[in-house]
């Protein structure tokens, strides 16, 4: 199994993990040499040496190295789904990938998940200052199949910092139901980009918190225009924007961890902001939002495909 697939452009350079999930570990903008990728503390392990607990969510925790995943059929806790229990985030990132063709500009991969009847393609492909991104989940049974599909990107300093900017077409902000972090309140829907705070502030989420700013916050943006955010780094130089088919995922997750969280996995360690485009509202269902954690239905042979573009914005 190859360890790394490396793209490498006039603009960008990216490093894909295939015996790991397909993940993206790393997006290089080449003139500044900066990742715009997190990566953990610990960075990324060799998973013969990561722990096996037994429990999803460390077990899951302890092989993430940061960068970008995709969470499929599962995304957050674990759950059981025709009596099979689907692990923390889903099996598709921890998976093996198969690599089906490589070049300097472009790489395919695909794997068939256990826990649910899916096979699952993703091609990456360089084009100037953009990254093309285009994952199909395909129904591999004869009966409908409730899916989870969640892509999970990370974006972390040098290129995130006080100063960076979030722009996004979203109309809504929802707050987590059980853990919405440090400043929001529990399961309340706001006007996005402006959310109240359990201080009776307003809390503008435009503003990328610093490092000491000891912030946590998980909320879901949704109610899209068009599926589209975008990061400007003045301190970097450049920003990124990221466009992807909002009718294919019409929500997308948002996690700031800003070393405010003690204890396992952060020990106030982490530095991060995830805007994370989803098909599915995180959690379980509550009073302002019963439709929490109700994956669509995938029928019977069919496929779903995501196309999503990272480009490079010059802010120079």
């Amino acid at each position: 199994m190859t360890s790394s697939v490396r793209l490498h452009g006039d603009h960008l350079s990216v490093e894909v993990r295939p015996g790991k999930g397909a993940d993206i570990t790393s997006v290089t903008e080449r003139t500044s040499g900066i990742d715009v990728l997190w990566r953990t503390p610990w960075g990324r392990r060799d998973l013969a040496g990561a722990p096996v607990t037994g429990d999803s969510q460390t077990d899951w925790l302890a092989r993430y190295g940061g960068g970008w995943q995709q969470l499929v059929p599962n995304a957050g806790a674990e759950r059981t789904v025709d009596g099979v229990r689907r692990g923390y985030h889903g099996e598709a990132a921890v998976v093996a990938w198969r690599v089906e063709s490589a070049n300097e500009a472009e790489v395919r991969l695909a794997t068939d998940l256990i826990t649910a009847p899916l096979s699952l393609t993703r091609s990456l492909r360089l084009d100037g200052p953009a990254l093309h991104v285009r994952d199909t989940v395909h129904n591999t049974s004869r009966e409908p199949v409730p899916v989870m599909w969640v892509q999970h990107p990370g974006f972390g300093a040098p290129f995130i910092d006080e100063h960076c900017t979030i722009t996004a077409a979203a109309r809504t902000v929802l707050t987590d139901a059980e853990q919405p972090g440090t400043v929001l309140p529990p399961d309340v829907r706001a006007a996005f980009p402006l959310a109240p705070t359990v201080d009776g502030d307003v809390l503008d989420l435009r503003q990328c918190p610093g490092p000491d700013s000891g912030r946590a916050v998980f909320a879901c943006l949704t109610d899209f225009r068009t599926g589209s955010f975008a990061l400007e780094s003045p301190s970097a130089g450049f920003g990124i924007r990221v466009e992807w088919d909002a009718s294919v995922l019409p929500h997308a997750w948002l996690w700031q961890e800003c070393h405010a969280s003690s204890g396992f996995p952060w020990y106030r360690r982490a530095y991060v902001v995830a805007i994370e485009p989803a098909n599915v509202l995180p959690g379980d269902p509550s009073p302002a939002c019963p439709t929490r954690g109700q994956a669509p239905l995938l029928p019977a042979g069919t496929s779903w495909t995501s196309d999503i573009t990272l480009s490079i914005t010059d802010l120079r």
